[in-house]
């Protein structure tokens, strides 16, 4: 999706700012795992924004960390309007990003198949 220069201004904002968020006030969402924001898609009138989280490493915790992040979107939402100045704090869609679980097949396909 093209986005023009202040949805991206804002996304990278937003994806800045919870990394901040993962390292240090939620630590006890994200337990022992890595949560990395891999990119933030805002829609155009700034509004909605989707979140994609990949979680290290991806085992069933992961999968909890996922689902407790999910939970907690409202305190995620929280800390964004308290940290990044907006007239209107956008409503977040987390997603779980896949695509290194993705690259990871497709390399063991690649390499399979030079076998």
């Amino acid at each position: 999706m093209q986005q023009n220069k202040r949805q991206r201004q804002v996304a990278s904002e937003i994806k800045h700012k919870l990394g901040e968020y993962f390292i240090r006030e939620g630590k006890s969402l994200t337990r022992d795992s890595l949560v990395s924001v891999s990119r933030v898609e805002m829609s155009p009138d700034l509004q909605y924004a989707n979140i994609y989280v990949s979680i290290y490493p991806e085992t069933a915790e992961g999968e909890s960390v996922f689902r407790e992040i999910r939970e907690n979107t409202k305190q995620i939402r929280m800390f964004l309007a308290r940290n990044i100045r907006l007239r209107l704090v956008p409503e977040l869609k987390i997603f779980k990003d896949d695509s290194m679980e993705y690259a990871d097949r497709i390399n063991k396909i690649l390499r399979d198949l030079g076998e």
